[in-house]
């Protein structure tokens, strides 16, 4: 017996039958790409580039289907992200993805969306004593451990030839809210913020006297954190999704006012909350990896002691998929300003 599949049996033609069959890969193939990208993300200042491509549906114009999750804190969406839960994480820090890297974790930073932002909050009687990381010495200082914001400072110390054991009194907190409440009621006489804080503290009639940005400028912040798992598979979404975010970076350069609109529809923010977090100077929206800014991240983490493990940054930072990402961009729609971002990409990511 002839062993030869036969379509004609089942009443096609061979060109009507070799049609249907490639209809059918194609659309398990169409199936396998329609699977949209998990993404966990921060209500704040840090997510806003993604609230923007939202608002301006620039992931469906660049064609990649996204789910997003809100988490209440960088622990609960990086032991997701950790369990493959989801794809990629846009605003879980720079530390805490580094620290989940140096027990194991298979991170890849691929992009970023804040640098900067950070505030120092005093009283605002006593705003004027704080002019540098000298003006610390002696006082009492309250700290979210772990944070971007806590290891920039705790960095500046040790530049600054402090020892925080002896020079002045560090009181760590698990919630930067925590670190607001303890400068309102005097446990603390000065605390290091967070981005997420800016509104809230100037609410409570506090002062912000000096910027993570004024210790360590350009520090990078929130990265776009994907699993190694993600990279291998998903290349081609995650270009998608830099290529999104890059849009957003550039309508908010174009229209600041973008970033509030974004968060007030998005993030549900009321509009003053919205324009504290968006449009303050020291906080910056940006895309790009930051190669070197990590580097120097981690060498701050090592000198404090926050690092106990190692981490290999050939593998944890991937710069090629931004670097795709913003090239695609420049071929399809030509702009001074992608020229703007490859020069910043050389600086900020390619050593001589």
């Amino acid at each position: 017996m002839d062993r030869k599949f036969h379509l004609k049996q089942f009443g096609f033609s061979t060109a009507a039958g070799i049609a249907l069959l490639l209809a059918a890969c194609g659309k398990t193939e169409e199936t396998k790409t329609a699977q949209p990208l998990r993404i966990g993300y921060q209500q704040g200042g840090s997510s806003t580039l993604p609230m923007i491509a939202r608002e301006n549906y620039y992931f469906e114009q660049t064609g990649v289907k996204t789910d997003f999750t809100v988490f209440t804190s960088s622990s609960d969406g990086l032991n997701a992200l950790n369990a493959e839960k989801l794809d990629l994480g846009v605003s879980f820090g720079t530390c805490a993805p580094l620290t989940f890297a140096s027990k194991g974790s298979k991170f890849v930073i691929i992009g970023g969306n804040l640098s900067g932002g950070h505030p120092v909050m005093v009283k605002k009687e006593n705003a004027h004593k704080y002019k540098s990381i000298r003006d610390f010495k002696g006082k009492t200082v309250g700290t979210p451990r772990i944070f971007t914001s806590d290891v920039v400072f705790r960095g500046a110390l040790f530049e600054a030839g402090f020892d925080p054991e002896k020079d002045l009194t560090i009181v760590e907190f698990k919630r930067p809210i925590d670190v607001l409440e303890a400068v309102k009621s005097g446990k603390v006489e000065v605390g290091i913020g967070v981005t997420n804080t800016i509104g809230r503290a100037l609410q409570a009639g506090l002062a912000l006297p000096l910027w993570s940005n004024d210790f360590f400028p350009n520090h990078p912040c929130c990265r776009i954190v994907a699993t190694e798992e993600a990279v291998r598979t998903k290349r081609p979404e995650l270009v998608k999704f830099l290529k999104a975010e890059l849009l957003a970076e550039k309508k908010f350069s174009e229209d600041p006012e973008s970033g509030v609109r974004a968060d007030v529809s998005q993030q549900k923010f009321s509009e003053q909350l919205a324009r504290d977090l968006v449009l303050e100077p020291h906080s910056q929206l940006s895309v790009d990896p930051n190669r070197k800014g990590v580097e120097d991240m981690w060498k701050y983490m090592k000198h404090i002691g926050y690092a106990k493990g190692e981490v290999d940054l050939g593998k944890v930072i991937d710069t090629t998929l931004y670097y795709d990402a913003l090239q695609q961009l420049r071929r399809e729609s030509p702009d001074p300003f992608w020229e703007k971002l490859e020069q910043r990409y050389k600086e900020q990511n390619l050593h001589e």
